[in-house]
């Protein structure tokens, strides 16, 4: 399950990536356009924030939020049923507000399964104390949650392609992904966000100067590349679990 989830998803990116920028470019160009706007109007003291760096983040926040489901039913419609997007896809629609509050949805399942353990390693003082041993306690506790998340996130491209899936027959229809993807998922982002890390370590060291500026904007740029597709890799992942799931239901029962 782990290989086909990962080539599936790695391949339909990677052979694909006009439609990647198509599907994730407006909205990630309008993002840093934003995120520009707000830094122009940032300042070191917390209590001198201007009304334009608020309206600028607030702005941001919005787009951020609406970028996520308009870009993934897009890539899951396309994915699925080979439905190219627009060259400008900015669409949020009754389709893109359905996905978004399945995801919220699914945020807080997520939220309800770690917070007892959160809550219990600061009630043992754990995670003051005993970094490392709280470390991997919350790193088990993720993987554990993780799976049972990954077999309910077979929800979305339910809901992307407007096929009625509940959160319990995901979950059941889930059964042995749950773990490949999640395993898929950090195979494929890891490499790119290592990437994305040292680009950004990169402009820190990057000294003054107007050419010195330049190569810093080629470089944010190639970043913002890098996270376009990490985003893509993310959501295909989910679209192959979904693939394989729908499959498996498909065939006759003995």
């Amino acid at each position: 399950m782990f290989k086909r989830i990962t080539l599936d998803a790695f391949s339909v990116v990677f052979r694909n990536l006009e439609t990647v920028f198509k599907v994730c470019g407006a909205w990630f160009a309008v993002q840093f356009v934003l995120a520009l706007v707000a830094n122009m109007f940032a300042t070191d003291d917390p209590q001198a924030i201007s009304a334009a760096a608020i309206i600028a983040n607030l702005m941001l926040f919005v787009a951020a939020i609406l970028s996520w489901p308009s870009i993934a039913v897009a890539w899951h419609r396309f994915a699925l049923f080979g439905e190219e997007p627009g060259l400008i896809n900015l669409r949020f629609g009754r389709l893109e507000l359905r996905f978004l509050t399945k995801s919220v949805v699914l945020a807080l399942i997520c939220m309800g399964m770690l917070l007892p353990v959160i809550l219990l390693l600061a009630f043992l003082g754990l995670l003051e104390n005993n970094v490392v041993l709280s470390t991997v306690i919350i790193f088990c506790a993720c993987l554990f949650a993780g799976q049972i998340i990954m077999r309910f996130n077979l929800v979305l491209p339910a809901a992307a392609v407007e096929r009625p899936l509940g959160f319990g027959e995901a979950f059941r229809l889930g059964e042995g992904l749950g773990l490949p993807m999640i395993l898929a998922t950090l195979a494929l982002s890891i490499p790119f966000a290592a990437l994305s890390t040292l680009l950004m370590i990169a402009v820190t060291l990057i000294g003054g100067g107007l050419p010195i500026i330049l190569i810093q904007m080629k470089v944010l740029i190639l970043n913002l590349l890098l996270q376009i597709v990490i985003t893509v890799l993310g959501i295909s992942v989910i679209t192959a679990g979904y693939r394989i799931a729908m499959e498996r239901a498909a065939r006759p029962r003995p």
